[in-house]
């Protein structure tokens, strides 16, 4: 049965291929800048996600979180996402953020404030249900954690 639904969905991945993030020539720092500006305007987070071009694992992450609604629309409505390959030009960066990709391995996730304050590092590995394979709710239950919250209203006074 899996290999049949292997040789199913093989097609459909393949046209996917082009559509994953990961490309080592983009220069992280000015796709930062652009992500963290836009997070401002619209008081949203930064999602970024560090991976290779090459990386199973990267592309999987990607595949399945896009193919969610229950995790692409709360990604939408809360985050900026940001997906950032590992290059020579782009080490600089990665390095001010304490080199996230050497600590985790790839793909690691960063959740960082409309300021650049990263507020977590969180390796992927941590939304896995079995060997490789990602969980929805998981992946949810993060998002809804380091989604922004919305303001406290103002106290009222007593007269």
């Amino acid at each position: 049965m899996r290999l049949l639904l292997a040789i199913t969905l093989l097609p459909l991945l393949a046209l996917a291929q082009d559509e994953i993030p990961y490309t080592p020539e983009v220069d992280a720092r000015t796709s930062y800048t652009t992500a963290l500006q836009t997070a401002k305007t619209e008081k949203k987070h930064l999602y970024i996600q560090i991976g290779e071009p090459g990386c199973p694992a990267c592309k999987r992450l990607y595949l399945f979180m896009a193919a969610h609604p229950a995790i692409s629309d709360p990604m939408a409505q809360h985050f900026i996402p940001l997906h950032l390959a590992i290059s020579r030009q782009n080490i600089p960066l990665f390095r001010a953020w304490d080199s996230p990709q050497l600590k985790h391995g790839v793909p690691v996730i960063l959740i960082l404030d409309p300021e650049g304050k990263i507020l977590t590092t969180t390796p992927a590995s941590v939304f896995t249900a079995s060997a490789g394979e990602f969980s929805e709710p998981k992946i949810i239950e993060f998002l809804g954690q380091w989604a922004p919250k919305p303001p406290s209203p103002a106290p009222q006074l007593q007269p």
